[in-house]
This record gives C-alpha cells, sequence and structure tokens, in this order.
C-alpha cells in the first residue's frame, strides 16, 4: 500500500487531560480514514533548542545535571524551552548565555528533528555554536548547573561508550560531525 493524503487521520474533538508549566497532555478523538472513531494520547510541548557550543576548535561545552525522570546525572548540549512565540535563534542566545556563561560570535542551524513523533508535539531546534566569549551563568533557579569541556574526540568516545544518551546531544553532535566530513 502506498500511503497518501487520503490515508491521513483526521481531528474530530479534543480532550485537554493536563496542562503543566513545561507540557501538556492530550487525548483526541480521530477519525480513521474509513470513518472509524479512535483515540490518539500524546503529549504538547512549546518546543525547544540544543546548541553544540564550541569554546575553542577542540573544546565543547557540556553541562552536568541531575535529570529526575531518570534519576540520573547527564551530560548534554545547552538547551532549553521556547516561551511562547519565542524565535529559536534567540532562544538559543539565551540559553547558551544562562547555562555556560557564554555568547556566540557565530551560531548557525544544523537541523529540527521531532524527538518522539510517536506520542509527543515536541520538536527540537539543534545549532553549533562558535566564537565564543565569556559573560556570566545565569541558570534558572531550579537548575543546578555543572559546565564540562570536552574534546571532540572525547565526547565520541563518551558516545560509543554510553555515557551520553540524550537525544539531543547525540543528534547535534552527529549532525555536526557528518558536516565536517563533507567539508
Amino acid at each position: 500500500m502506498i500511503l497518501s493524503a487520503k490515508h491521513k487521520e483526521r481531528f474530530k474533538k479534543i480532550d485537554r487531560a493536563f496542562e503543566g508549566n513545561a507540557i501538556g497532555f492530550r487525548v483526541d478523538e480521530i477519525y480513521l480514514p474509513d470513518r472509524r472513531v479512535r483515540t490518539r494520547e500524546y503529549i504538547t510541548h512549546p518546543g525547544a533548542v540544543g546548541v553544540l557550543a564550541f569554546e575553542s576548535s577542540n573544546k565543547i561545552l557540556l553541562v552536568k545535571q541531575f535529570r529526575y525522570p531518570v534519576a540520573e546525572f547527564t551530560l548534554e548540549i545547552p538547551a532549553g524551552k521556547l516561551a511562547k512565540g519565542e524565535d529559536p535563534l534567540h532562544c538559543v542566545k539565551r540559553e547558551l548565555e544562562e547555562e555556560t556563561g557564554f555568547v556566540a560570535k557565530k551560531i548557525r542551524k544544523l537541523l529540527t528533528f521531532w524527538p518522539t513523533a510517536a506520542f509527543s508535539q515536541e520538536v527540537i531546534h539543534l545549532y553549533v555554536a562558535e566564537g565564543l566569549r565569556p559573560t556570566h551563568m545565569n541558570p534558572d533557579d531550579d537548575e543546578l548547573i555543572e559546565l564540562v569541556r570536552v574534546s571532540p574526540k572525547q565526547l565520541d568516545g563518551m558516545i560509543r561508550q554510553g555515557k551520553i544518551r540524550d537525544s539531543k546531544t547525540l543528534i547535534a553532535y552527529l549532525a555536526w560531525r557528518t558536516t565536517v566530513t563533507k567539508r
């Protein structure tokens, strides 16, 4: 079977089950292409950004923080949630400075992806930042962050050893590495 527009599911009605500060949860009734009614449960999210930040050509800035849902400290690229209506480029500049204490001379877009399209609307915009100059860290009042510097080679090893498991960090690094090898 070749799927086309005629195979799309169509919205019937919404039941907003929960709306939190960071995410929401919805249960929608939908019509299948044959008009049967089913439900779709999913998370609503305003979107986020992440940035692979190079302090120098051989030093990438990561943030170490405790992540309650997985009950572990993680190493991740600096990242943050978009405010309602916020431009992703503005958000990445804000988050870079808040979480690392640096501003970038040059920021370029890597890609945009859905971390879990099966059950979330979240979209993440990934960037690369270079030409960093120090300012001051200003994390959110509930963020305890340690700045960690690694070389691309070290980050590659950490990924291969399973020490880096955060999807945005993996995708940003692998996308950057792919663009570097194509040059």
